[in-house]
């Protein structure tokens, strides 16, 4: 296979969701680490999804993998949100699924992680706090929504369609 192409069509296993998910934690670390408001936040992780067009790849295998969408979302009520505007971009490193030409710099397929905090009901499991905001009128949850996420993280959860 050429490394480099716009759209790998190599199907996601769920080892590849094991990598994808290590590599969003191992980025996560580093962020609460260099970012204040965001580190605020370490101990407030309830979910972290597959989503976007990698997670409808994942579904049909027909997509194709522009890049891997991961979206980390914490329990919310402190006084500052997470940096919900913010898009951290890492490289997930030599695969089959190569690179993105456009991603110069880049050994692998961008891996792009944005979070948000959300509200929590008392009770409430991490997948219905999450499934509640994706039926908010927010427009990245009415974005989100359109296409399917599947669990990555916490492990008793991995796999899990949200959506």
């Amino acid at each position: 296979m050429d490394d480099v192409c716009e759209r790998s069509y190599e199907r996601l296993t769920p080892a590849d969701l094991e990598e994808i998910a290590a590599v969003a934690l191992r980025t996560l670390a580093a962020i609460f680490d260099r970012a204040p408001v965001a580190g605020l936040y370490r101990d407030r992780v309830l979910l972290i999804v597959l989503a976007q067009g990698s997670a409808l790849h994942y579904l049909n295998g027909v997509n194709g993998l522009k890049d891997i969408d991961v979206w980390a979302f914490f329990a919310g009520g402190l006084a500052k949100p997470f940096p919900h505007r913010k898009r951290w971009c890492v490289d997930f490193g030599p695969s089959r699924f190569g690179r993105h030409p456009a991603d110069l710099g880049y050994r692998g397929r961008r891996l792009d992680l944005m979070g948000r905090s959300i509200a929590i009901a008392a009770g409430e499991s991490p997948q219905e706090s999450v499934r509640r905001w994706l039926a908010s009128k927010n427009r990245s949850a009415i974005e989100l929504s359109k296409k399917p996420m599947f669990s990555l993280f916490p492990q008793a959860l991995f796999g899990e369609r949200l959506n």
